[in-house]
């Protein structure tokens, strides 16, 4: 197959600009990829620049179909509390454009089915994947990637998430024995671009949603590792459902949001240990190695 062209919505935030430079990396470009475009209101923002060093070209202002001409594959990597129709306005200019392969902006837990909770953004991701199918007609190959938790992220956002390791207490909605999926930002990026490349060359060879699994602990395993890591005893803590749903239901949208997100981590939304699509995209560690929680609590100490 011919390399191919990638565009990409959000490239200037940390995660699109490791997908950037792994795209563009001599593993990937130019045999596999030919070129890399990024969507920016600012060109000449520190973001732009960075990236144009790195021979991404910028196309200025919103995705249109024009801006999507050529391109086989478009990535959004756009914040999660995106308008509805925003997120649908551009998916219908890279269907309109005949865009192969488009990989919306999910990267989170995988909300998918009869949850027994909801959320605003959950809910509009959901509506944003069955309208764009709905338009696409099959013809765009559209492939959603689920990862858990970022690893960089689970322990600065500490009591917001249940890990509160300076006050040695972790928090847990739900069993807190359930597994969770961590991947560290590296290992999402070269998800990401794997799928590019594999979808963009036949569509069949990836499914359309795809959950890795770089790494799996339940807060009582974590609780077990960061504790022994720091030589003092973390407590854990278990909400039972009522409470849980409470803190879901009450507040505004970020008061209920991260509720949401723990919520879905304590009832299995985020426990990717049996399946997922490590073999699909990095089979038997072929092209990198996946980073671990063990890696990441000796580095980080829990904090």
């Amino acid at each position: 197959m011919a390399p191919i062209t990638v565009a990409i919505l959000g490239a200037t935030g940390d995660l699109g600009l490791r997908v950037v430079r792994r795209l563009l990396s001599p593993e990937y470009s130019p045999s596999q990829v030919s070129s890399v475009k990024f969507f920016t209101r600012n060109p000449s923002s520190a973001g732009a620049q960075e990236l144009k060093a790195l021979g991404a070209e910028p196309v200025e202002g919103e995705v249109t179909a024009d801006g999507l001409k050529g391109v086989d594959v478009f990535i959004s990597m756009i914040g999660g509390a995106t308008n509805l129709d925003y997120m649908n306005n551009y998916a219908k200019a890279a269907v309109d454009a005949g865009v192969k392969v488009y990989i919306p902006s999910e990267y989170g837990i995988d909300h998918r089915g009869n949850n027994d909770f909801h959320h605003e953004i959950f809910d509009d991701k959901e509506a944003h994947h069955h309208y764009t199918s709905s338009i696409s007609g099959g013809k765009v190959k559209i492939v959603s990637l689920y990862v858990g938790l970022f690893l960089e992220d689970m322990f600065g956002l500490g009591a917001t998430v249940g890990l509160d390791t300076k006050n040695g207490v972790y928090t847990s909605l739900g069993p807190a024995d359930t597994p969770i999926s961590f991947n560290a930002r590296e290992d999402i990026s070269s998800s990401i671009v794997r799928i590019a490349v594999l979808a963009a060359a036949d569509p069949n060879s990836v499914p359309d949603f795809v959950r890795i699994n770089g790494s799996a602990f339940s807060y009582n395993q974590l609780a077990a590792l960061v504790g022994k890591a720091r030589g003092a005893e973390i407590k854990v803590v278990e909400v039972d459902d009522a409470e849980s749903k409470k803190l879901i239901s009450e507040g505004d949208f970020w008061t209920r949001f991260f509720p949401a997100l723990r919520y879905g981590y304590g009832h299995g939304l985020t426990d990717f240990t049996k399946e997922n699509s490590n073999e699909i995209l990095n089979p038997d560690q072929k092209y990198w190695k996946w980073k671990t929680m063990e890696e990441w609590v000796e580095e980080t100490k829990g904090v």
